[in-house]
């Protein structure tokens, strides 16, 4: 059914019931449009016959009709009846299709997206049958196009055609959930988005509207309005303009999260666009932000300025907490770097009292700050208030039990050298441990030495389970074979030489724990482990052999020629160094040899577990010993060579292996903090057990250097005698 748009009244609803029952899917199309009536004479042709297409070109009279009918003016002027009615009604469901800001599914024209781009919509024809709804893929309307390529003289004036033809369209959020005025304001363009907060004001004229407010809360998938937008990019030209149309954005404004645009300015450290916020605002501005945080909370993250200036603005700001019921104080002491620490002090300085207030975790802000290893905090808290060091958290932790558990060395150390916090050092939480129990727990030696360091430290507390720090120590050390240099080993073993008690327990409930328990060994699981370990030690084992086999064909200096006196003999032999040289390599071929064959029988699962690790600790001793031959071989080799025309440097390679060799006694001077902890708590007791590591260690790693030289020695002088 088709009517001109020449004036006629559009045709009643009794032509469209009069034929044939309608069928089940209808769509009803409304245009006053000649082009696109057009159109939709087309689309008639093509549907099936299961589509009713009632296309109606409505008159200016009639579509003023409609929307009398629409503000409901109709029923008092009795204007509307028959064929009027249903145009009316048609109309009225186009004025809702107008309000929807909802993006259309068709395709934006090429032709206008093209001339949106370059802001020259002021050309558009509107019998061109271009549709202003259609949306390119990422869901943009012309309007949105327009907004975001510029905000010249032509983007403006094209901005006006579409808002004057499809006003609906400054609502429509793309794929993003973003407006044109989100789009203008993300681009910067201050021009475009006072024009399009103009358009909406000329039209409903009123600058307090309900459709303004309506654009200027719109959130896209971020949850953020434009003027949060404006904060986060800083533009003050743009913040200035929408708080002229709308003052109330920066006080009330608040996107899904609860969060104010002051405090996404505190968050990006604009301080230029927060001191905006207050001047404009008169300071009656929102401080709020996600999770019940307040800009507070995002200021003593940045820097001393920000957080100041807020303090001076609202000092309330100190006693808000998050949801997680932590302060602005609690912030502050989590940080560890050295520059953001100032930030604590005048959170600090305006309310102490936050020193005492417990987060949801009941942790104090102490607590948190031992917990960050912040430890300029934590002094700075205990010179402000020095009671607060007993203070303790909902496991009845004091900050120390939390930087022992959290392995702060630092904080530990600065509690253990205060003399004012001894007090708190043998304290217990709600299972009865102190801190030296942690620490062992945990295993931490440098943590552990710096307890036993201090002589207030007791030993033998036992906790809830009646266990001494002793007892824990015996529970973690593991079962079947390990490492003699472990930590958790020589924490043992100071506990033990500290005369360190176990807990009032049964001697024989005890055994069955700790000693029995260990013989039950996973026999397979062991054997795993002793293979691994067997195949590491053994490629270098194999690697020496190599290297010294290989040696005797390429020894320094040569051999003689066979036309010479002791033809093929080395050119260097009688000499001092040859023969150490030569004796060197031997000792390296030899110990790795004898490695080797010991890691054959430690490597084999048929040969018993103790038998197993006795191989193996010989093969690790011989180890040892290849590895220092081979090195005084390499540097006597070099000697040999260059010692003839440049001695210094041939000095200089021997020293440099000397030095090298030293890595040997990496596990005795990983031992250093056991020894001195152990020499302030025992005293010169503990220097006979130093004494006696050093000597057993030097004797494991030099003792082929005594045959090496001693031999070559003899072997010189003997030379020389028969000489004689």
């Amino acid at each position: 059914m088709m009517a001109a748009s020449n004036g006629e009244e559009p045709p009643s609803t009794s032509m469209a019931t009069s034929s044939s029952p309608l069928p089940m899917v209808a769509q009803l199309m409304v245009t006053t449009d000649r082009a696109v009536s057009q159109q939709l004479k087309d689309l008639v042709n093509k549907e099936n016959s299961t589509t009713m297409v009632a296309a109606l070109s409505l008159s200016r009279e009639a579509y003023e009709v409609a929307m009398a009918l629409k503000n409901g003016e109709e029923h008092r002027q009795g204007r509307c009846s028959g064929k009027g009615d249903a145009a009316a009604m048609l109309m009225m469901m186009a004025s809702k299709k107008e309000d929807a800001a909802k993006p259309s599914t068709a395709s934006m024209n090429p032709l206008l997206l093209s001339l949106a781009s370059q802001g020259r919509l002021n050309d558009y024809d509107a019998e061109s049958g271009m549709d202003l709804d259609g949306v390119t893929t990422e869901g943009n309307t012309a309007l949105h196009v327009v907004a975001t390529c510029g905000d010249g003289p032509g983007y403006l004036r094209s901005a006006g055609v579409i808002y004057s033809r499809s006003q609906h369209l400054m609502l429509v959020q793309n794929n993003n959930g973003d407006t044109p005025l989100h789009c203008a304001v993300r681009a910067g363009h201050s021009k475009m988005v006072d024009h399009l907060i103009d358009l909406v004001e000329t039209k409903d004229n009123s600058p307090s509207s309900a459709r303004l407010e309506e654009l200027l809360r719109k959130e896209n998938c971020r949850k953020e309005t434009a003027f949060h937008d404006a904060v986060c990019i800083g533009n003050k030209d743009i913040i200035t303009n929408l708080l002229k149309y709308y003052s109330e954005l920066a006080g009330f404004l608040m996107d899904a999260t609860g969060t104010s645009p002051l405090y996404l300015a505190v968050l990006h450290q604009q301080v230029d666009i927060a001191k905006l916020l207050h001047q404009m605002t008169d300071g009656n501005l929102s401080y709020s932000g996600p999770n019940r945080q307040n800009a507070l909370h995002a200021a003593v993250l940045q820097d001393q300025v920000m957080t100041k200036m807020l303090l001076n603005w609202n000092n309330g700001l100190t006693e808000q907490s998050d949801e997680n019921g932590s302060t602005p104080l609690h912030f502050a002491a989590s940080l560890l770097r050295r520059g953001i620490y100032n930030t604590v002090i005048p959170v600090l300085r305006a309310n102490p009292v936050q020193l005492y207030k417990q987060d949801s975790e009941g942790l104090y802000p102490i607590h948190v700050a031992a917990s960050s290893g912040a430890n300029l905090t934590v002094k700075s808290f205990i010179r402000e208030r020095p009671e607060i060091a007993g203070l303790r958290d909902s496991k009845g932790r004091t900050f120390l039990h939390v930087a022992v558990e959290r392995e702060r060395w630092n904080v530990v150390v600065y509690a253990c050298h205060t003399q004012s916090l001894a007090r708190i050092l043998n304290m217990q939480d709600n299972d009865g441990n102190t801190a030296l129990h942690i620490a062992v727990k945990h295993g931490n030696k440098a943590i552990f030495c710096s307890l036993l360091m201090n002589k207030e430290v007791n030993l033998n507390i036992s906790n809830n389970k009646g266990q001494t720090a002793l007892d824990i120590s015996q529970s973690k050390i593991l079962a079947g074979y390990f490492y003699g240099w472990n930590p958790n080993k020589l924490i043992l073993r100071a506990l033990t030489f500290c005369n360190a008690r176990g807990g009032c327990r049964r001697v024989d409930h005890l055994q069955e724990q700790y000693i029995i328990h260990q013989k039950q060994v996973d026999e397979v699981r062991e054997s795993d482990k002793m293979t691994n370990s067997t195949q590491t030690l053994g490629i270098a084992s194999v690697l020496i052999v190599t290297v010294t086999f290989g040696v005797m064909f390429a020894i320094p200096g040569g051999y003689k020629a066979d036309d010479h006196n002791n033809g093929g003999t080395p050119t260097l032999a009688g000499s001092y160094i040859f023969d150490a040289f030569i004796m060197a390599n031997t000792i390296a071929f030899i110990c790795s040899s004898l490695a080797i064959i010991n890691l054959m029988y430690s490597g084999m699962p048929m040969v018993s577990l103790p038998l197993r690790r006795r191989h193996f600790n010989i093969s690790l001793l011989l180890a040892f010993s290849s590895v220092t031959s081979l090195g005084t071989a390499f540097a006597l080799g070099m000697y040999l060579v260059l010692a003839p025309v440049t001695r210094c440097t041939a000095i200089a390679i021997c020293a440099m292996m000397m030095i090298a060799s030293l890595c040997l006694y990496t596990e005795p001077l990983n031992g250093v903090r056991f020894a001195i902890a152990l020499y302030v708590r025992r005293g010169n007791r503990v220097l006979l057990v130093i004494a006696q590591i050093l000597l057993i260690r030097t004797l494991i790693t030099y003792w082929p250097c005594v045959i090496i030289f001693g031999w070559a020695a003899i072997s010189t002088k003997d030379g020389h005698t028969r000489h004689g």
